[in-house]
């Protein structure tokens, strides 16, 4: 197969795209459902809404102008640069500012980031510049015709970052934070992917996530940057088997931990829910731990629900709290913790990182199957029995 995608067609490209958030929607809908009250929505866009649209359009256009003239005209400077496109829900607020939190662990100097997002601008990111595409993008795809919404944006990505990587002087890094997305796509797909190196980082679990399961038709990324080596044999089975990309390994934090009395269960929120799984709903209600102690991370596109979660453990007994750390692995200092996910990314990091691992959703079922060996990760629906067989063997 050539490495990229000279030989697909407009139609095969749409049809992949397709292909990948169709699998990844269907694998999400066999969560087990919470009932929810929508409530109404409102009709009308306000005057006040369409006036902060109005700003993110004009703001996004500065920055695109501005990142067109830095790219033509400060090569020197940008020969150095590592490109990284990220968004909001890829940082962590430290003191009322955005840190980055997943390329950290391989570099933090020299960076020209790229927010994405079509909802949200950023300002700085590390305390830096950031440019803004979203705004841009959102406004452009409004004027394409002929397309289903999807492949509006789509190009529009694809209009906006052809703009600006045509113009690179050298084979310059850019870097993703998943492929699967569609500004990623429209860098993978670019026609002038031969201008990029362009490099994965991984943000989650990737082995058996859907978007990485089938053989991709092209080359997807130079580089991987993962998190462990079943992951690279992964990647080399299933996405990456008819191309040759590289693999590196993303360092784990390490931490001085020790045993401290008690039961101590990490929880680590998804997406799914209104707040507090139900299998973990049901465990706190009949809870006769009487040294229980709960800590509740929260998912980053959660945050903002943090009243919702305080809310729902409000009407139990027991001693929690909510882990803000910039990395729940540097932050942990308990050796015996027990880790608790639906099916966060959270599960692999506790499974490398020694942890007992629990997880109580079928989905995380299915997207953690290789590591639940009923030793060190377990699937229950029934976690005060699964944590009572623990204690007799632990």
């Amino acid at each position: 197969m050539l490495p990229f995608a000279f030989f697909m067609t407009n139609r095969d490209i749409e049809k992949y795209i397709n292909d990948l958030q169709k699998n990844e929607a269907d694998f999400k809908n066999q969560s087990i459902p919470v009932s929810e009250n929508p409530g109404k929505r409102k009709s009308n866009i306000n005057l006040w809404r369409r006036i902060l649209l109005l700003r993110f359009f004009i703001l996004s256009a500065f920055d695109f102008i501005h990142l067109y003239f830095y790219v033509r005209f400060r090569k020197k400077i940008l020969r150095d640069k590592k490109i990284v496109y990220t968004a909001k829900n890829f940082c962590t607020l430290v003191d009322g500012k955005l840190e980055d939190r997943v390329v950290k662990p391989i570099f933090t100097k020299n960076i020209l980031f790229i927010n994405q997002s079509k909802e949200f601008y950023i300002n700085k990111i590390n305390n830096q510049k950031v440019f803004n595409l979203g705004g841009t993008v959102k406004l452009l795809s409004s004027f394409i015709r002929n397309e289903s919404k999807l492949m509006r944006i789509f190009r529009a990505y694809s209009i906006v970052n052809n703009t600006i990587i045509k113009l690179l002087p050298y084979k310059q890094e850019i870097y993703m934070l998943w492929f699967y997305d569609l500004n990623s796509l429209s860098l993978v797909f670019s026609s002038h992917r031969d201008n990029i190196s362009l490099i994965e980082v991984q943000h989650g679990s990737i082995i058996n996530y859907p978007p990485y399961v089938k053989p991709a038709p092209v080359l997807i990324a130079d580089v991987f940057y993962v998190k462990n080596h079943a992951t690279i044999d992964y990647l080399k089975t299933h996405l990456c088997l008819n191309h040759n990309s590289r693999y590196k390994l993303i360092p784990y934090p390490k931490g001085n931990r020790k045993h401290v009395p008690g039961l101590h269960i990490f929880y680590a929120s998804t997406i799914e829910f209104k707040g507090l799984h139900p299998v973990l709903k049901d465990f706190l209600a009949n809870n006769k731990w009487p040294e229980l102690h709960l800590t509740v991370r929260l998912h980053p596109r959660e945050k903002e629900k943090e009243p919702i979660f305080k809310e729902q453990l409000d009407q139990y007994k027991i001693n929690y709290e909510f882990d803000n750390s910039k990395n729940w692995l540097e932050g942990n200092f308990i050796e015996n913790l027990i880790v608790v996910s639906p099916w966060s990314s959270t599960i692999e990091d506790s499974y490398d990182n020694g942890f007992i691992t629990i997880v109580i959703d079928p989905v995380g079922k299915q997207r953690y199957n290789h590591l639940i060996d009923n030793k060190h990760c377990f699937y229950t629906n029934n976690l005060n029995t699964q944590i009572k067989e623990l204690f007799k063997h632990y």
